[in-house]
Order: C-alpha cells, then sequence, then structure tokens
C-alpha cells in the first residue's frame, strides 16, 4: 500500500497536527479517526511503543516499510495477562533467534519455563521468585563493541524495571526470560550488529511483524487492513 502524498510524511518523533509529518503512531490515530497522538488508543500499548522506537530508529528511506502494518496496528485494543506475556516471550525469541546456536539453550529453559506458566494459575510469590531470578541473572560482558553491549544491557534493565509484583506470574516470567536473553546477547553471544541502529531498525519491522501475528493469534483477531482505495478517500478529505 503506497502512502498518498496528501498524508503527512513519514518521518522520526512526534509532531504537531498540521506540520504535514507523522510518525507511524499518528498516522494510525488519523486513520483510525482518532484525535491526533502517537498514543492512539486503538492500538495496544506494547505493539505501540515498538512502532513509535522502531519508527524512529529507521532512516528516512526505510521508513515506508512501516507502511504496510499501520492497517494491522489499529484495532489491537484487547488485552489480558496472558496476551501481554505471550508478546513478551515472542521478544525473547526473537532476541535468542540472534544467539550463537550453542548459547539459545541457555535462553531456552527461561521460555519454556514462561509458556508452561500461560496455562496454571499462581501468587505474589511466584512473581516476586520471577523478579529475584532475573534480578540475580549473572552479568557478563563479551568482545561485543561497546554500542551492542549497551543496546542489549540497556534493555535488560528497562525489562527488568517493568516486572513488578503486580504483575501476574505468566508476565513475570516472560519478562525473565527476556532479560536473561538480552544477557546472554551481552556476554558476547549475539550474531547480529545490535550497535548498528538502521540495521537494527530494519530487523525490528519483520519483529513488530510478528508480535502483531502473536496478537491475532491469542486474540483470535482477523484484522482487515485499509486498503488502497479506504487511503485515497482519506487522503481526498484532507484537502
Amino acid at each position: 500500500m503506497n502512502v498518498p502524498e496528501a498524508l503527512p510524511t513519514l518521518s522520526a518523533g512526534s509532531h504537531d497536527a498540521d506540520h504535514g509529518e507523522a510518525c507511524v503512531m499518528e498516522y494510525v490515530a488519523l486513520l483510525a479517526g482518532e484525535a491526533w497522538s502517537d498514543r492512539p488508543e486503538c492500538t495496544h500499548p506494547m505493539l505501540a511503543h515498538e512502532a513509535r522506537t522502531t519508527n524512529d530508529l529507521l532512516r528516512d528511506g526505510d521508513r515506508p516499510r512501516l507502511v504496510p502494518l499501520i492497517g494491522r496496528l489499529f484495532g489491537t485494543t484487547e488485552d489480558s495477562a496472558e496476551l501481554r506475556a505471550s508478546l513478551r516471550i515472542e521478544q525473547a525469541r526473537q532476541v535468542m533467534a540472534l544467539l550463537e546456536p550453542g548459547a539459545r539453550s541457555r535462553v531456552t529453559g527461561a521460555v519454556e519455563q514462561a509458556e508452561s506458566w500461560l496455562h496454571r494459575d499462581g501468587d505474589s510469590t511466584d512473581v516476586r521468585q520471577a523478579i529475584d531470578e532475573a534480578m540475580a541473572y549473572p552479568r557478563h560482558t563479551g568482545d561485543l563493541d561497546a554500542a551492542h553491549t549497551s543496546f542489549h544491557l540497556n534493555a535488560s534493565r528497562v525489562f527488568a524495571f517493568v516486572m513488578t509484583p503486580e504483575l501476574e506470574p505468566a508476565e513475570a516470567y516472560a519478562a525473565k526470560a527476556l532479560v536473561v536473553a538480552h544477557l546472554v546477547a551481552a556476554s558476547g553471544e549475539c550474531r547480529a550488529d545490535c550497535g548498528n541502529e538502521p540495521a537494527r531498525a530494519r530487523r525490528m519491522v519483520k519483529d513488530l511483524t510478528r508480535l502483531i501475528d502473536v496478537y491475532d493469534e491469542v486474540t483470535g483477531r482477523a484484522a482487515t487492513p485499509p486498503t488502497q482505495v479506504t487511503v485515497s478517500e482519506l487522503a481526498q478529505s484532507l484537502h
């Protein structure tokens, strides 16, 4: 789907509605008929966060890669602990796929543990244990360049920060799996060039696509993206 010229230009950052530019989530708000915002109510917060991050890291010439996802991002309003856990598990798998094959087993156990919690109940004791295990996981650095190591270490700290006692056990163990995956990567086991932001951003487009797939699988949503005709009609309405 090509973006008509009458619509704003995709660019990094947040924008005012009348400046002729928009990030991908401002586009979603526009196409969904919501007030101008990069945090539209029609998109799940986790998906919106990943979309904003990807949008801002992409080079201008690569940003149109996000256009086919615009129609899939709105209408993702359902939410549950199972869904959030499933999205985190997918993110952990995405990091695990970047590791040297021999290092992936160090993450597999944490991913499988998280998946097992999708189908059982627990309590705050279990959440506390997941948090403690994530915080206690060894933090070593290897021979990756500084930017690459910093990316994975910072990601592990961010996801550890969101692990609170208010989480459901499935969410806590899924977040733990993601923390473990980034820490294993930071120890020198990542094969990708995560320190190169444009390269990482291009990969993030594929990762975001898969996260939307997971949303659809868990919720049973059959998404219907806007067609070229509907986008063109919207463009005409902006004249």
